[in-house]
């Protein structure tokens, strides 16, 4: 799943858009305009076999910033029932922000520099910075990660957890204040009754889906760093007991 924050644009008009330079820029600033990072990210995708279903994006006021996401499928790669493989980013050409790309089965991205997702590429606007080659390296990576999500959700899925491990994973995460303790209890609630029945019950899987439905209610740019977070404190099974 693929969201940005007020999808506003199309490729077409990310073409037409000027690169300009800020006044504060020093000498080693590069501009990435917003056409040619789209347009050089597409290929690189297409040019492995890869196939975009979807794409949106969304300019700042000023233009200077841009979000947007891929959701994609890779020939060989199996994802889990009603999950797709999605690729977002964050640039400004206003030195706002370095160029942010991340990856996941969930991806969520906005101006603000909010997106969630591992990270799998952040670098500042340099001179000495190769979009294309920078590109190629960060979707290597990408298909790396993509092939370990089914592994991932699988261990997710097969760990059950008592009551007992669930409260106090979510104790934790009320101390860590990944969110308030009162928003806390919706996650528990949720948990025990889940909004969709495909998020399971009484596994990590199960927890996690809860956590990820409530923290939307959360600070827009404080998400990211909680879901990752609270993804840390869940176990997972351990295929090595059963070999």
């Amino acid at each position: 799943m693929i969201t940005v924050y007020g999808s506003n644009a199309n490729a077409d008009q990310l073409r037409a858009i000027p690169l300009e330079t800020p006044d504060n820029a020093g000498r080693y600033w590069q501009g990435i305009q917003h056409g040619r990072l789209v347009d050089v990210l597409s290929m690189q995708i297409r040019n492995r076999g890869w196939e975009i279903t979807e794409s949106r994006f969304s300019l700042s006021k000023d233009q200077y910033d841009l979000a947007g996401a891929f959701k994609m499928r890779l020939p060989g790669v199996d994802t889990p029932e009603g999950m797709d493989l999605s690729l977002g980013f964050v640039t400004s050409n206003a030195l706002r922000k370095s160029l942010k790309m991340v990856v996941g089965a969930v991806v969520q991205v906005c101006n603000n520099g909010m997106a969630t997702g591992e990270i799998v590429m952040q670098k500042k606007h340099t001179k000495q910075f190769s979009l294309s080659d920078e590109i190629k390296k960060s979707l290597d990576e990408y298909e790396i990660k993509s092939r370990t999500l089914n592994e991932t959700v699988r261990s997710l899925k097969e760990r059950e957890l008592s009551q007992v491990e669930s409260d106090q994973i979510l104790m934790e995460a009320g101390r860590q204040h990944l969110m308030p303790f009162s928003r806390i209890g919706k996650v528990d609630q949720e948990y025990h009754n889940p909004t969709f029945a495909e998020h399971g019950r009484n596994t990590s899987y199960a927890l996690l889906n809860a956590f990820t439905y409530i923290v939307k209610k959360n600070p827009v740019h404080a998400q990211m760093d909680q879901m990752n977070r609270f993804r840390e404190l869940l176990p997972t099974a351990d295929y090595s007991l059963a070999n």
